[in-house]
């Protein structure tokens, strides 16, 4: 069972991985922004990118272009609703019953969605051979996930009550914030594991709060 939910989540994992080049998360794309430059403040505007040129359009008609001042930085930001493919690196669990402070870095998979604000710059920089462009791409996203896993059972962790020792499948649900620089997605969530087998009323963990670091991987 465990390794065939590795094969899934690998799956899923590759497949948005063929998608990262033409993602609007981690680029400029033809869709409507908010967009200023220094000393004035966001508004909206259409962007219609080609290979080597780009186009600055009020949304409305007539669709008059907008003209960037030359030499000064230009900012985009785009608000969007976020899915993400979501693992979690560790789990840090506090101390329970008699056990002391744990690092778990078992298997987990999860699904992502929230609520994500990117924030594009072109940065221009004036050189002895004419001014020069530079991207950068930060994002922020904050919302809930679930997904599933697995974690140890053993007679330490059930107050000795089985004298068994596997690993069990859980069921995750949390609540975590990631920022994005450009294609990578980390963060810290805190989240609850329910253990779904016979000795989830003597697991010391069941639904208690962990905390962990988050790496997610954009799929819209």
């Amino acid at each position: 069972m465990k390794e065939l939910l590795v094969i899934i989540c690998l799956g899923c994992l590759l497949q948005a991985c063929g998608t990262l080049r033409h993602s609007p998360k981690y680029q400029l794309a033809d869709d409507v922004y908010e967009y200023r430059q220094k000393g004035t403040n966001y508004q909206k505007a259409f962007l219609y990118v080609e290979e080597d040129t780009m186009k600055i359009l009020l949304p409305k008609e007539p669709y008059t272009p907008i003209i960037p001042r030359t030499g000064e930085d230009q900012f985009f930001l785009k608000r969007s609703f976020d899915i993400d493919v979501m693992t979690v690196a560790f789990k840090y669990r506090p101390a329970v019953a008699y056990l002391p402070r744990q690092l778990d870095t078992d298997f987990n998979g999860n699904v992502f969605i929230g609520y994500r604000l990117d924030r594009f710059r072109i940065k221009v920089k004036n050189t002895p051979v004419g001014l020069r462009k530079s991207f950068s791409h930060r994002g922020i996203t904050l919302g809930g996930f679930g997904g599933i896993g697995s974690s140890s059972v053993t007679p330490w962790t059930t107050n000795n009550q089985t004298f068994d020792e596997y690993n069990a499948f859980i069921i995750s649900r949390g609540l975590a914030i990631m920022i994005g620089v450009n294609h990578l997605t980390v963060g810290v969530g805190v989240g609850w594991d329910y253990l779904t087998d016979r000795d989830k009323d003597i697991w010391i963990y069941q639904n208690k709060p962990w905390y962990g670091l988050t790496v997610g991987l954009n799929l819209n």
